[in-house]
């Protein structure tokens, strides 16, 4: 599916992929985006708990020291993708393996940067698209390509007239102005939503 189509799709199941997105999954986005802009978040331990199960960085077998660095580099504004990749593979998972944890490094790096694409697995059930290689340096070159396909897709779509439409939708249902989330953010929530349509249906068979 090329972007074209993808935002076709987005278009045409409009309705149903808001449907799908909880008030709550705002209210916590926006909380964390507020809590972040005051600072100090490598001290603010309620924080990093919301943000870990909010974007789910607990059950992914990350390990103590990991999470430590993550936030480290969250509170220090690291936005450099290759670096956020290199510091969390320098540090073993729970399963005492070196990973590339491209997905949790959209995450951070878009809480820095609102107009920063988000990457996950249901942005990857729409785009059918992941990170490849076998070597650290093939996965994190893999990973710098897909970025910037991403940033390049969100800036297509989010440039249509019709997704406007769709964005502006979102905001009135929501009540979420752009100064509480940013239209690449909007766009993320939809294409999120999509993907989880698209996984339930791959999960019953259709």
């Amino acid at each position: 599916m090329n972007n074209l189509e993808t935002i076709e799709e987005i278009k045409k199941r409009q309705d149903e992929i808001i449907s799908v997105i909880s008030r709550e999954s705002i209210d916590v986005y926006v909380w964390l985006k507020n809590e972040f802009e005051k600072g100090n978040i490598e001290s603010n331990q309620v924080f990093q708990f919301v943000f870990r199960s909010y974007y789910r960085l607990d059950g992914a077998g990350l390990s103590d020291e990991q999470k430590k660095e993550y936030f480290k580099m969250l509170a220090h504004g690291e936005s450099d993708l290759e670096n956020i990749l290199s510091n969390l593979y320098k540090i073993p998972t729970l399963r005492s393996r070196a990973t590339i944890q491209f997905s949790f490094a959209t995450k951070l790096i878009h809480t820095i940067d609102n107009s920063k694409p988000i990457f996950d697995a249901e942005v990857s059930t729409v785009i059918h698209k992941v990170v490849s290689g076998n070597s650290k340096e093939e996965k994190i070159e893999s990973a710098k390509s897909l970025f910037i396909f991403l940033e390049n897709f969100y800036l297509e779509a989010i440039k249509n007239k019709e997704m406007q439409a769709i964005i502006k939708k979102f905001r009135i249902k929501f009540s979420a102005d752009s100064k509480k989330m940013s239209d690449y953010k909007v766009l993320d929530f939809l294409i999120w939503s999509l993907g989880k349509i698209k996984k339930e249906l791959r999960k019953n068979g259709f």
